[in-house]
């Protein structure tokens, strides 16, 4: 069987390296195997790390997220109430995680299976549409056993709440538990709707008309609460409430969002244009510059210790709105960085920008309004203008500007008649790099081919903004040739060399189903077990474009793997879809005038030091040298952790 999926054109790649440094940080990416709920840590942790897996698969395509997220959603079934034999106030022994630590009774909260499930059925949909369904994962069994198993236990917990429904389409708490915050009262909108998500892909994977019922009930009662504000925002309460001050947090807030965004994409009440109203919360209300963000919806305090790290679990918005993005990406490379994540929430931020953020494209400077002192430009009035020539007009990508901006700066885009804030940053107090996006929404080309943006802040003469010269951004390339054998019945080894700035990801786009490669070298580890032709279709991202490489081998017995096939031009746009066997396509994310070194010149002088982000090339963590032999070692070094939890699982003092 060969392996076929689609993979995205305009994706960054530095994220998911920053995610694989974050995901070992907590337990050498165990994290909170083992751990009940009794606490919360599986609703407000392994949630997270559940979700993230689910992210990254999605961004990636790559087996190895799916066989991470098996092992995760085992380990938080075994710790469901009627796995662990524990039972809730009722004494009932059901499909949920009971907690003890909001009030002193055992409860199963609907909104924590709404945490826990919705990962699980994200995995069912990717298994669903995998080539990888029928391989062993983490234990031996199959990824579409363990999807099997996951829909139905999802079913499960879905209908253990039941009981909790309300016909008017919501869920509430129990009047027989008085320590609940309201007895017999609606839940909160957040709380319902984590659950809600559980509906939305229960009905799409089985078309059962009472899960797409109780979805659409659930989201006309939340569309039903919301307020559009004068800037387009949407604005909501805790409760589902006229709304009123600045409304629910942003961190409860984010599940809601979720929710909504979810049910557009299935076309339950919800369309592209709330989701672009949910982008305007965050752009006009809860962004209000790199440092500071609201820790509600409509605005009021900021940077709350308790929310302003959850903005990343508004990236999901991202395209809708480029600045959602590259506004998260700014705060975190300075304040939430990979190496020190240690919570759930922060690494689905991680996986959600490797999801959404888009690739560079350079940046260069108008004509007028600059002071050329050599390696820097200063801005010699209000309004400065850089430009950027986008990948296409319809596909957003983020502009890199290393500056120094002695006050607050907004930057806007310019529509050909007036500009639109894409991004405001603070002082800079020295030479920092920040992200402006191109945002699709506002396709003007003013000169060029080049896009406008403009620099806005308490011009000074004499103290304008410095923006240095930007360097070249040179998009990768596969530079060996392809191999054209295989011996039959041994191991297939190839490793590409490629050049192009760093950090790159290498991912097999197409080739036969137990071929894996190393994202990190691209090495491909294979065995033909039968004689025959197999095609390969290899293709290495990184920061700004693309490469591909798509080849035939044969394996009839006696063979080598180092026979050099034809080798193409190196040649194409970012939408081609490749070229013959053996041949070789690269593409950019973004255009420019050609540097004659295989680079996009930004306009200005530069050199093609590559980017500052890690290399992959020197991973930390769990990709280190032997990754290339994921499929055997994985297995391994899992079954023997497995133990070792296993062992501290039967230690826990069940509170």
């Amino acid at each position: 069987m060969l392996l076929s999926f689609a993979v995205a054109t305009t994706l960054a790649v530095s994220a998911r390296w920053a995610y694989e440094d974050a995901y070992d940080n907590v337990e050498r990416g165990a994290w909170y195997i083992g751990q009940n709920n009794e606490s919360a840590t599986l609703a407000w942790g392994e949630s997270y790390v559940m979700a993230s897996l689910a992210a990254m698969y999605r961004a990636t395509n790559h087996p190895m997220y799916l066989d991470r997220l098996a092992e995760h959603i085992d380990a938080v079934l075994a710790q469901r109430d009627d796995a662990r034999g524990v039972v809730d106030y009722r004494g009932i022994s059901g499909a949920c995680w009971r907690n003890m630590s909001y009030q002193p009774e055992p409860y199963c909260y609907a909104v924590h299976t709404g945490m826990l499930v919705t990962p699980m059925l994200e995995f069912v949909l990717a298994v669903e549409g995998s080539p990888w369904a029928e391989q062993p994962s983490w234990d031996g069994e199959t990824l579409a056993d363990k999807a099997a198993r996951y829909l139905v236990a999802a079913q499960e917990s879905a209908a253990f709440h039941d009981v909790e429904w309300n016909d008017g389409g919501y869920y509430v708490f129990p009047a027989d538990l008085p320590s609940l915050p309201i007895p017999g009262g609606a839940q909160p909108l957040n709380q319902s709707n984590a659950l809600g998500r559980v509906h939305v892909l229960l009905a799409a994977l089985t078309g059962d008309a009472g899960h797409l019922a109780k979805a659409t009930a659930l989201a006309e009662r939340f569309d039903a609460v919301i307020t559009t504000g004068s800037d387009g925002a949407y604005l909501w309460n805790y409760y589902a409430e006229p709304f009123s001050s600045y409304g629910e947090d942003i961190s409860h807030a984010a599940i809601n969002v979720d929710f909504a965004v979810l049910a557009a994409t299935h076309g339950i009440v919800f369309d592209q244009a709330d989701v672009e109203g949910f982008a305007r919360t965050f752009t006009e209300r809860v962004y209000v510059n790199d440092a500071t963000f609201s820790d509600r919806v409509a605005g009021g305090p900021t940077n709350g210790g308790s929310y302003r790290a959850q903005i990343g679990r508004w990236v999901l918005l991202a395209p809708a709105s480029p600045t959602v993005s590259t506004a998260v990406r700014d705060a975190y490379d300075r304040d939430y960085p990979a190496s020190g994540v240690g919570s759930g929430s922060l690494l689905l931020a991680w996986a959600l920008l490797a999801e959404h953020e888009t690739k560079k494209c350079a940046p260069w400077f108008y004509s007028a309004d600059w002071d050329d002192q050599g390696d820097v430009r200063e801005a010699t009035a209000y309004g400065a203008n850089i430009l950027t020539t986008p990948y296409d007009l319809a596909t957003s990508c983020r502009v890199p500007v290393e500056h120094d901006a002695p006050r607050a700066t907004d930057v806007g885009q310019w529509d050909g008649d007036a500009y639109h804030r894409v991004a405001s940053w603070t002082a800079s107090g020295g030479t920092v790099v920040k992200h402006v996006p191109y945002d699709p929404a506002w396709p003007f080309v003013y000169a060029d081919d080049g896009v406008l943006f403009q620099f806005e802040d308490d011009f000074v003469a004499g103290n304008g903004i410095v923006v240095h010269e930007p360097g070249v951004l040179v998009p990768p390339t596969i530079d060996s040739p392809a191999p054209t054998d295989a011996p039959l019945g041994q191991p297939f080894d190839y490793a590409p060399i490629a050049s192009g700035d760093e950090p790159r990801w290498w991912s097999l786009v197409d080739g036969p189903a137990l071929a894996r490669i190393d994202p990190a070298t691209g090495v491909i580890t294979w065995t033909a077990d039968e004689p025959g032709t197999y095609a390969f279709h290899v293709r290495l991202d990184n920061e700004v474009g693309f490469a591909e490489q798509i080849f035939e081998v044969d394996a009839a017995g006696e063979g080598t793997t180092d026979g050099p096939g034809p080798q193409g031009d190196s040649s194409g746009a970012a939408d081609d879809a490749g070229t013959t066997d053996g041949s070789v396509t690269d593409a950019t994310a973004g255009t420019g005038s050609d540097d004659g070194l295989g680079g996009i010149d930004p306009g200005a002088r530069g050199d093609d030091g590559g980017c500052s982000c890690r290399a992959p090339a020197q991973p930390r963590g769990m990709l280190v040298p032997l990754l290339f032999l994921w499929a055997v070692w994985r297995r391994q070094a899992l079954r023997g952790r497995a133990l070792s939890r296993a062992a501290r699982a039967a230690s826990l003092t069940e509170t």
